[in-house]
Parts: C-alpha cells; structure tokens; sequence
C-alpha cells in the first residue's frame, strides 16, 4: 500500500487536522506568521469537516480563513523600529584609528565601529552619535561635531 491509498483511507477532518499541525508547526519554526496563518485555518477546517462533508466547500472555508488569519497574524508580529526611534548615542569602548575600526557600546552591546570621517580619531570615552551601518559594523560620528552641524 502506497502513501497515496493509505491517505485516501483517512476521513478529511483527519488530513485537514495532520497537514494543519504540520504546517502550523512548521510557521511557529520559521517565525513566519503567514505559514503559521495556513495552519491555523487547516485546524479549524478540521473541525468543519466533521460536520460539513463537501471537499469544495472545505476548501473554500480554509482558503478565507487563512487569508484572513494571516491579515490578522501580520498585525500582531511587531514592525522594525523607524530611524528615528532607534538610540543614536554610543560611547566609545575601544578608541577608533583614523581610518579603521574600533569599538562602541551601543544599546547595551559591543559593536564594531568606525568613523564616517577616515582621517578623524577618536578617544575612548567620547560620545558619539550612530549614523549608519555597514554590514556589523557601526558607522559613527562624534557628537561634537554632530552639535556644531545643527548650529548652521
């Protein structure tokens, strides 16, 4: 007996209930609440089955729902945060060479970082303020000149 025959021996509200924990499992490993969104709906459509015998109107049911579920699930999972939400002030760790990279404590780790200036030094202990980044690597600029740049 093959997969296929020993399927089609199960009832539906069975399959709709194996392939929901499956996916479902599969979306909670991922982190990815649309696949999580598919499973979810494979279990209620489970339940339908047991009541509603028409694969069409199974299909349709499970169809919506998952649509819908994933809708819902996007909507709790949080956004990344805007620019202007993120902590712009590190302080320097290890002191950053001209041209090269050093160190920075920056929303309470350690990061690479290096100047967005190359022939600019800048001492451990001087505050600087986050601009970009570049792969692991922080690109920074000290706070003194980020203040005489909003006086203009």
């Amino acid at each position: 007996m093959n997969l296929w025959d020993a399927l089609s021996d199960q009832s539906p509200h069975r399959l709709w209930l194996i392939g929901g924990l499956i996916v479902l499992g599969i979306g909670m490993l991922v982190g990815e609440p649309g696949i999580a969104s598919i499973g979810l709906a494979a279990l209620i459509t489970a339940i339908l089955a047991l009541s509603v015998p028409s694969l069409a109107i199974q299909l349709i049911v499970w169809s919506i729902l998952s649509l819908a579920l994933a809708i819902v699930l996007r909507g709790l999972v949080s956004q990344k945060p805007k620019p202007s939400q993120w902590q712009t002030e590190a302080e320097v760790t290890v002191m950053i060479p001209e041209g090269r990279v050093g160190e920075v404590a920056y929303e309470g780790t350690l990061w690479k970082a290096k100047c967005d200036i190359a022939d600019l030094q800048i001492p451990q202990g001087e505050l600087v303020n986050v601009i970009g980044r570049q792969g692991n690597t922080l690109i920074v600029m000290p706070v003194r000149f980020m203040n005489y740049s909003d006086m203009s």
